[in-house]
């Protein structure tokens, strides 16, 4: 094995065992206080009522998130293919790391005669951007009741600026992207490069910011992703509301905002172990005991794990895709084009 193997091995390895770790770590923080007699207690308090009424729930807001990016997508596709798309990209983020799920969107949908892979993740990122934004927003918004009144606020308001800053720097490239593909092609009368490789890609990247130029689609799907992280905190509620007597709403609200910036840290697929900590730790803020917020935490993300990846598996099997087979061409990026029928 020559240096460069060994380095590439290294490399492969601490790419793996840097978020591996850090699930490892924080399951380990949080069970080492969990007595497992009184979390099986706790999950049998949970009434089957709760969990149809949860499970209907999730699949009313999973649909609106699949509308929000067909939104995004400009309707380039049937609302089917982004609703069972989106489900085949949660399915890699869940059992793969490297958020490979994001890459997997942009190949499953990738039609040259309709759709880029850079457009259809440029979409996805926009999508984030809303995510982002949203959790930002209804994190800062109910830190005052937790902080107490004499909370300087003017964090909330610097927070929340840097996030409009962002969406006018996308609206801004969006809006002039027509300027920006033309000062490219000048510029690739010069350098073959910036032509055939550069400005193709930039091209495509840009259109899928183009729903930020349209303030009817904007609304649409900024509204769909809004309404469909409302279902999400009502779905929380009624489950800890058999854990926990009389809940807030808002607190669910603050749960589920910190437990999505949570799994977006480094960590095992699906943000095993990071989630359940970073919602133990947001529960201890509101004087919740450990074991509640363990067992909620657990529910809540099996939920969203089983759930989710059934859509995927579902969309695979309507593509006649294999799981390993699509794995292998999301690594090498050669999207397929063959769309759901």
């Amino acid at each position: 094995m020559t240096g460069q193997d060994i380095k590439r091995a290294i490399g492969k390895i601490t790419r793996w065992m840097v978020p591996l770790s850090i699930s490892g770590l924080a399951i380990w923080l949080v069970l080492r206080d969990i007595e497992f007699s009184q979390f099986t207690s706790n999950l049998a308090r949970i009434s089957w009522q709760t969990y149809l009424f949860a499970t209907v729930i999730y699949f009313v807001s999973f649909a609106l998130r699949a509308f929000c990016w067909l939104i995004l997508l400009r309707r380039k596709v049937s609302y089917k293919d982004a609703f069972f798309t989106m489900g085949a990209g949660y399915l890699l983020n869940n059992i793969f790391p490297f958020r490979l799920g994001e890459i997997g969107r942009a190949v499953l949908l990738d039609d040259p005669e309709h759709l880029s892979p850079l457009e259809v993740f440029s979409s996805v990122v926009v999508e984030r951007i809303f995510d982002v934004f949203l959790a930002a927003v209804f994190i800062l918004s109910v830190l005052p009741r937790i902080l107490g009144s004499g909370y300087d606020q003017r964090l909330i308001y610097f927070v929340f600026i840097l996030a409009v800053i962002g969406l006018v720097v996308l609206f801004i490239l969006a809006k002039f992207r027509g300027q920006i593909a033309t000062w490219l092609e000048a510029r690739g009368d010069r350098s073959s490069f910036v032509k055939n490789f550069v400005k193709p890609k930039v091209a495509h990247a840009l259109e899928g910011f183009s729903v930020l130029t349209d303030p009817g689609a904007f609304i649409l799907a900024f509204g769909s992703l809004a309404l469909s992280w409302g279902l999400a905190f009502g779905k929380n509620f009624i489950i800890f509301r058999n854990l926990y007597p009389n809940p807030p709403f808002w607190w669910m609200i603050f749960i589920l905002s910190a437990g999505a910036f949570g799994a977006a840290l480094p960590s095992a697929p699906a943000g095993l172990g990071v989630f359940e900590g970073v919602v133990v730790a947001a529960f201890a803020l509101l004087g919740v005991g450990t074991d509640v917020a363990f067992t909620h935490a657990i529910v809540a993300h099996a939920m969203v794990f089983i759930y989710a990846n059934l859509i995927g598996l579902i969309g695979l099997r309507l593509r006649g895709e294999a799981l390993v087979g699509f794995l292998q061409r999301v690594l090498k990026r050669s999207p397929k084009v063959q769309a759901i029928e």
